[in-house]
């Protein structure tokens, strides 16, 4: 962010012997504390390319705009993944073309398929394009090392969040995308009953060609499931609650928790929902029936003065011994201190 002063011309005399302008200059303008992410408003020292994502090779410091400065921890994962928090500024805004018929070829090298998947793990769901805030951060929440410290205590008033790409579409649609839905496995198939392709618009893409339909496909390559089977989306999970169980709306939320750390002590937590269906969340949000796909704040103020915040994530898409299912990302930015 650059300063910006506001200057008020408040007369101007030209006199024979001598001129003079009198103005006044308001003080300059009271901006936000915020921690961002980008080397332009010297808040990072991480250069990372357009339309690109950096996971840094260690914790790194972000300095907020004011006064005071974080510190994020991550490390890299040998299966290709992170724990804690990556840098990037992708906008992916749908499923890969690459992985999709008819568009993709008949097989693509397991790179490939890597580069497919991180594409929309490391792109958030804002619907913007690109990114309006630049930079952010891409955190995978792994134990306890999902963290960033602040150099002394202080109040976090707020931080960014929002969905990856990736939880978004899975989430939303699941890891198959048609215009067909199989009503006894609430997944989405490639032809119908009547044996005819079921090709679908792609998500989020403008052009109404149907040359750009296709059969749309998001693996789970980092094995997060541990079956190799489908993800399938919050309402599809709902619905088969009902039609094998027979519970009536059958709680389907992500969500984060906040822990706030000050001197070693655990001093409060703070809840965020990414995605809640009807019923999911207590109130005031026990009506929301949304897959967030768009930036917005999360009040952190109730932790209180912290000097650590660690980030969990928790999910409904468990399997039988309660591990989440759910990809454990999420993105983050616009830290505000106070």
């Amino acid at each position: 962010m650059k300063r910006i002063y506001t200057i008020f011309m408040l007369g101007a005399a030209v006199m024979l012997s001598s001129s003079c302008e009198d103005e006044t200059k308001k003080p300059v303008i009271d901006f936000a504390n915020d921690v961002t992410f980008n080397v332009e408003e010297n808040s990072i020292d991480i250069e990372v390319p357009t339309l690109d994502f950096v996971i840094p090779d260690a914790p790194f410091t972000a300095r907020a705009y004011l006064e005071g400065e974080i510190t994020l921890n991550v490390k890299k994962n040998a299966d290709g993944t992170h724990t804690g928090f990556a840098l990037s500024n992708k906008n992916w805004r749908s499923y890969p073309w690459s992985l999709s018929k008819p568009h993709g070829p008949a097989s693509l090298d397991d790179s490939k398929v890597k580069s497919a998947v991180d594409s929309c793990i490391f792109s958030v769901a804002s619907g913007t394009y690109p990114n309006q805030l630049k930079n952010f951060t891409v955190v995978r929440v792994e134990g306890e090392e999902t963290y960033f410290t602040i150099d002394k205590p202080r109040v976090v008033e707020h931080i960014l969040v929002a969905n990856t790409t990736y939880n978004y579409l899975l989430c939303n649609y699941g890891s198959h995308y048609s215009s067909y839905l199989d009503k006894d496995t609430q997944i989405y198939q490639e032809y119908n009953d009547n044996g005819e392709l079921a090709y679908v618009r792609n998500p989020s893409i403008p052009n109404p060609s149907e040359d750009m339909y296709g059969y749309f496909y998001l693996p789970d390559y980092y094995n997060f499931r541990g079956d190799g089977s489908e993800y399938i989306r919050l309402s599809g999970l709902r619905t088969l609650a009902k039609q094998n169980d027979g519970i009536e709306n059958d709680p389907q939320y992500v969500k984060l928790i906040a822990i706030g750390y000050n001197g070693g002590k655990e001093v409060g937590t703070s809840e965020y929902y990414l995605a809640a269906l009807t019923g999911s969340a207590p109130a005031p949000y026990d009506k929301w029936n949304l897959v967030q796909a768009f930036w917005a704040p999360w009040d952190l103020s109730s932790l209180g003065l912290v000097d650590k915040v660690v980030f969990k994530m928790e999910s409904t898409d468990v399997d039988a011994s309660g591990k989440m299912l759910t990809p454990p990302y999420f993105c983050m930015d616009g830290i505000r201190l106070k």
